[in-house]
């Protein structure tokens, strides 16, 4: 059996990513990127159907798979980096995930994720603070994914 093709920036599938509706565009929109490949998952986490009121008990266990191999990636970069606040970010993330059981309850557990979520997006942008780069922000990858925003004002 072939394996999908990924990009070879982000490592992202190649394929319409119907948990984050994200559409691949012609060029890869991580290519500046520092950490190509952690910006892209925390972002289709972030836009991730899981998220949604409208999300089903799967993809909330689809998104817990997912957020636990983010931050298992992140924390060997913070760790590889002696970066001493994005280890302890991930540390809050890992504590976040640990109160989550997708299994037995995946709606408490949205919640929890979430935090994980924000302490993994810290943790991403502390070490892109210690190379000097831009935090990284979702917002600027938000029209590579299909999502509506709430709260936004009208013009």
């Amino acid at each position: 059996m072939e394996k999908p093709y990924r990009c070879p920036v982000c490592n992202a599938l190649l394929e319409e990513d119907k948990d984050a509706g994200f559409k691949i565009p012609s060029q890869c929109p991580y290519l500046n990127t520092l950490y190509p490949e952690m910006c892209a998952l925390h972002d289709k986490l972030y836009f991730g159907k899981w998220r949604k009121m409208d999300a089903e008990q799967n993809d909330i266990r689809r998104a817990y798979t997912k957020l636990n191999g983010l931050i298992s990636r992140v924390e060997e970069v913070a760790r590889k980096g002696h970066v001493p606040k994005a280890e302890q970010d991930v540390r809050n993330a890992v504590d976040a995930l640990a109160a989550a059981n997708p299994k037995e309850d995946p709606y408490v557990s949205v919640k929890h994720m979430d935090r994980a979520l924000s302490f993994v997006h810290h943790a991403i942008n502390d070490l892109l603070l210690e190379k000097k780069e831009k935090p990284h922000s979702p917002a600027d990858y938000e029209r590579h994914y299909d999502v509506v925003t709430p709260f936004s004002e009208d013009a």
